[in-house]
């Protein structure tokens, strides 16, 4: 057994023990106010459990709205980023690699420097087409 403290560090090449094949893991926290993100892609599918909060997400190229409890399901290549953000608490999920392909880049990559710029996510009120 293992245990990655993830608050400290994520899981990933340095810090996962050699029988675990999941890539990367770890979580991500958007403060309701002052938050900021980029758009990009990665070599291996991503998953988001959405833990707190609620957002308006890109996803290969279609905004949609997520929630606590959520699965986001990204595949590899597809762009995807965080819009805005919903409600009175702050936006948080845990992210998890999939395995992908040999050699395959870990983190954020970018198809242009444009969008590789952190950019405002806005708080706004709840959306009235927001799903209940």
């Amino acid at each position: 057994m293992a245990v990655i403290h993830a608050s400290e560090r994520p899981l990933g090449p340095l810090t996962k023990p050699e029988w675990c094949q999941t890539p990367s893991a770890g979580f991500f926290r958007m403060p309701k106010e002052g938050g900021e993100h980029d758009c990009h892609y990665h070599e291996h599918n991503e998953l988001y459990l959405i833990s707190r909060g609620m957002a308006k997400i890109l996803n290969a190229g279609r905004d949609q709205y997520v929630r606590e409890r959520d699965i986001v399901c990204i595949k590899a290549g597809d762009e995807h980023d965080i819009l805005e953000v919903y409600g009175d608490e702050d936006f948080e999920l845990f992210w998890l690699y999939e395995p992908g392909p040999d050699r395959a880049r870990l983190g954020h990559l970018h198809r242009s420097p444009e969008k590789a710029q952190p950019h405002p996510v806005p708080a706004k009120p709840i959306p009235p087409d927001f799903p209940g």
